[in-house]
């Protein structure tokens, strides 16, 4: 007869949580907490050529005015990449067939619990 405790050979659980994983596993799936350094692993920084080129952000791109224009956006690539979504089935409608009817109902009066 095997023992029970065969099933738990390769297996980690969570510091956090307690999840049972795989062995070696660096994120757990149920709590998203990181076991390992993997990812915060040390790397060269990327040359100048590498770095993305910083583009210049208007802060009037992000104001909460209603009033204020929606800012233009280019898409690198040419237009094919870009798809408008259409269809979909979602009615969110508040139009109904009947209006709901309110029925009254008795409520009971409290009772009071006496104690010795």
């Amino acid at each position: 007869m095997s023992d029970k405790l065969d099933a738990l050979v390769g297996k980690e659980s969570c510091p956090v949580c307690g999840t049972i994983s795989q062995k070696g596993t660096s994120r757990c799936p149920e709590c998203g907490t990181f076991h390992s350094g993997v990812h915060l692993e040390e790397r060269p920084a990327p040359s100048p050529e590498e770095r993305i080129n910083s583009r210049d952000v208007n802060p009037l791109d992000y104001s909460i005015n209603p009033d204020s224009a929606i800012a233009d956006e280019d898409f690198e690539g040419d237009d094919t990449t870009v798809k408008n979504w259409s269809g979909g089935a979602t009615d969110f409608s508040f139009v109904d067939d009947e209006p709901v009817k309110v029925r009254e109902v008795e409520i009971p009066k409290s009772e009071e619990i006496e104690s010795d």
